[in-house]
């Protein structure tokens, strides 16, 4: 496993922890407590353990005198990266538009959504671009 798939592996085991908690912290407060969901929406403060991911160059650090990348892993960056920015513009105008069609084109949204809204795409964008990197790593020949 190289680098690039350390690092992919991480984030995608990260983010799915942060994902899973926040939900199941969203989930209780609705079901279980029956708090609104404004106050329901505090879960998705686990979201935060993302920040962990900014780590990566401390825990994955580069070998010293190693080849670091080839012709193969640019071209696997580039997909993955193309895949993730896809996502997220895709993400971004269904975030904006389905308001717009649910909603009716007179109907108001609060600024607060805004930022929630730029960390799904965060979220997604860096999601995509690492499970990408895994399953494009895994595509290649069990003997390199």
């Amino acid at each position: 496993m190289n680098r690039s798939q350390k690092i992919a592996c991480f984030m995608v085991i990260n983010a799915g922890v942060a994902l899973l908690l926040s939900l199941v912290v969203f989930g209780v407060g609705i079901f279980y407590f029956k708090v609104s969901v404004s106050k329901a929406a505090a879960g998705f403060g686990f979201m935060g353990l993302m920040g962990f991911s900014g780590f990566t160059p401390i825990l994955f650090k580069k070998e010293p005198g190693a080849v670091e990348f080839d012709e193969r892993d640019i071209k696997i960056n580039r997909k993955a990266a193309l895949a993730g920015f896809a996502s997220s513009y895709l993400y971004m105008c269904l975030a904006c538009m389905l308001p717009f069609f649910i909603m009716g084109p007179k109907a108001t949204i609060s600024v607060v959504w805004l930022p929630n809204i730029l960390l799904g795409g965060w979220v997604l964008t860096s999601l995509v671009y690492s499970i990408t990197i895994l399953v494009l790593y895994g595509k290649g020949d069990k003997d390199e």
